[in-house]
């Protein structure tokens, strides 16, 4: 073998192992799928004094979350509950405006979402969300008086955060808590010298899906 052929065969080994290791990019995933559950608590003039049980009831949503740079997603989400309140019977609020109310209520948002580590290389991380939705409401029945149609649509800001676990490549869990601004009165209050407000709670729990695994060969 001539030494001008061992060179050949020597530049060519090179080329290729370059050519295979380019070839093995990784590519973190973008967009997973999510399904939460929990509970949905009011905090307005009907729930003073009453039990938490009263004002909580129960919660579920789909989220479709598309990672847009480097720990930053866009999460879009559609919520559904049932939100009441009622202290039409305890005795200290007797004498004041008490009641009860109650209503479904369906909503559609787009938040932002940032975890403060990166799941790619680590189990646990907490995040944080802001975001803006609408909202409308169904089945709904209040002391203080029924709602006209207009007035049963709105905008709702959601603003939470929690803790993501990675179960493993494709599969997370999560624990989230969430206040909400609603820009209406739920529960049928007005009225000048009314302070409602219009926060929200809840607490949940979630599993989070990856679309894609976490390495793909080109």
């Amino acid at each position: 073998m001539t030494i001008f052929l061992k060179k050949i065969i020597i530049v060519s080994t090179v080329v290729l192992g370059s050519l295979s290791l380019s070839a093995q990019k990784f590519t973190p995933q973008k967009n997973s799928v999510g399904f939460n559950f929990g509970a949905l608590s009011y905090s307005g003039r009907f729930a003073v004094d009453a039990s938490l049980a009263s004002h909580t009831s129960l919660y579920a949503s789909v989220a479709y979350r598309r990672r847009v740079w480097d720990k930053l997603y866009v999460r879009a989400e559609a919520f559904g509950g049932r939100i009441r309140g009622d202290n039409s019977n305890v005795a200290s609020q007797a004498s004041k405006p008490n009641g009860q109310f109650q209503t479904e209520m369906a909503e559609l948002s787009v938040k932002g979402e940032y975890d403060f580590i990166d799941l790619q290389s680590h189990k646990v991380t907490p995040f944080v969300n802001l975001g803006a939705g609408v909202y409308t409401l169904f089945n709904y029945s209040s002391t203080a008086g029924a709602k006209e149609g207009s007035d049963k649509t709105g905008f709702a800001m959601p603003v939470g955060g929690g803790v993501k676990y990675k179960l493993n490549n494709r599969v997370k869990l999560l624990a989230e808590g969430n206040a909400r601004l609603f820009s209406k009165n739920l529960d049928g209050r007005t009225g000048s010298g009314i302070n409602n407000p219009n926060l929200y709670y809840s607490f949940g729990f979630g599993v989070i899906y990856e679309l894609t695994p976490s390495n793909i060969l080109w």
